[in-house]
């Protein structure tokens, strides 16, 4: 089995206190670069459905502030990535170190994205949202309502929900093409067989959490050919980890976020955690790091994180 570990993370850079190798880690890195659509030229106005559930009208595109993740690099993908003014925490695309995030901590900065006067903000319906998004309205800025994806198939959704907001459904076409035709490449060629278990990990604020159904990762999980072990134990959503829980799925291999390590205190901290110290992966000392920026954003950028994961996996298994 191998357990797939997860925290909230900002960079990729692994934590001095570890020994994993730079080529175990799925990053920015290990990324192959994605070109965008040529620029395209928006039909517009276009109306859409705002995150209130009311029908609303977009006139212009020209200051495009994302907060549903992953919505800065599907606009970037779609050839408008200049219109970009303020990206979502997850995020990552070329030059987007150099915007302001609108959503540092997943909490929206209302004074930011105002500051950046958007004439278009896309935006899920989570709660972290609600209070910014109904000001935002009050204000006659259309918010756009994007879908939630917690799954590889909801990936296609939101690029089109996005290139419909943005007036270019035809780039929106080519762009979910290029996505699916990259899927299936990856999916003939990914067959870890393995049971994975997915945890999220914050051990600053002693947040320890098994994935299940749900949870995102599982999608990641299935799309490698491998079996999601929170899923297998009933687990819906998220459930506090236990050592029972992790000695019944009893892991080979620990995937781990490069903050996430970091925060419960690196590599042999991590490995001695209750339930951690017994399974395979422990006494193997068997750890492969992810930047969580790219794992769970579902985009344009998916097909190579999962290719990223395959390939770890494939070393990992030729190693053992």
């Amino acid at each position: 089995m191998i357990l797939l570990v997860s925290a909230c993370s900002g960079t990729n850079e692994a934590s001095s206190s570890t020994s994993v190798k730079p080529e175990a880690q799925v990053n920015l890195q290990c990324l192959e670069n994605i070109e965008p659509m040529p620029l395209p030229i928006p039909t517009l106005p276009v109306t859409v459905t705002s995150v209130t559930g009311e029908s609303v009208s977009v006139t212009s595109v020209d200051r495009v502030v994302a907060l549903a993740p992953g919505s800065a690099e599907i606009v970037w993908a779609l050839g408008l990535g200049e219109s970009v003014f303020g990206k979502d925490l997850v995020s990552v695309f070329p030059g987007s170190d150099k915007l302001p995030t609108v959503n540092p901590g997943h909490e929206v900065s209302l004074e930011t994205v105002l500051s950046i006067e958007p004439t278009l903000v896309l935006a899920d319906d989570s709660e972290e949202n609600s209070d910014a998004v109904q000001k935002l309205s009050a204000l006659g800025i259309p918010v756009v309502k994007i879908p939630d994806a917690t799954t590889v198939a909801q990936i296609s959704p939101r690029i089109t929900a996005i290139a419909n907001a943005l007036g270019v459904p035809a780039a929106g076409e080519k762009l979910v093409s290029l996505t699916e035709e990259k899927l299936q490449q990856v999916a003939s060629l990914s067959v870890a067989e393995k049971s994975i278990a997915f945890l999220y990990l914050r051990g600053n604020a002693g947040v320890y959490l098994i994935g299940g159904k749900g949870s995102g990762a599982d999608s990641i999980i299935s799309a490698l050919g491998a079996q999601d072990s929170g899923t297998e134990l009933g687990i819906e959503g998220f459930a506090p980890l236990t050592a029972e829980s992790l000695a019944k799925a009893n892991p080979d291999v620990l995937l781990v976020m490069n903050e996430g390590l970091e925060s419960v205190g690196g590599l042999e901290k991590l490995l001695a955690l209750p339930g951690v110290s017994s399974t395979a992966a422990a006494q193997n000392s068997a750890v492969i790091q992810a930047d969580d920026r790219v794992l769970l954003a579902f985009g344009p950028q998916t097909p190579n994180v999962i290719s990223c994961l395959a390939l770890q996996l494939s070393s990992l298994n030729e190693a053992a």
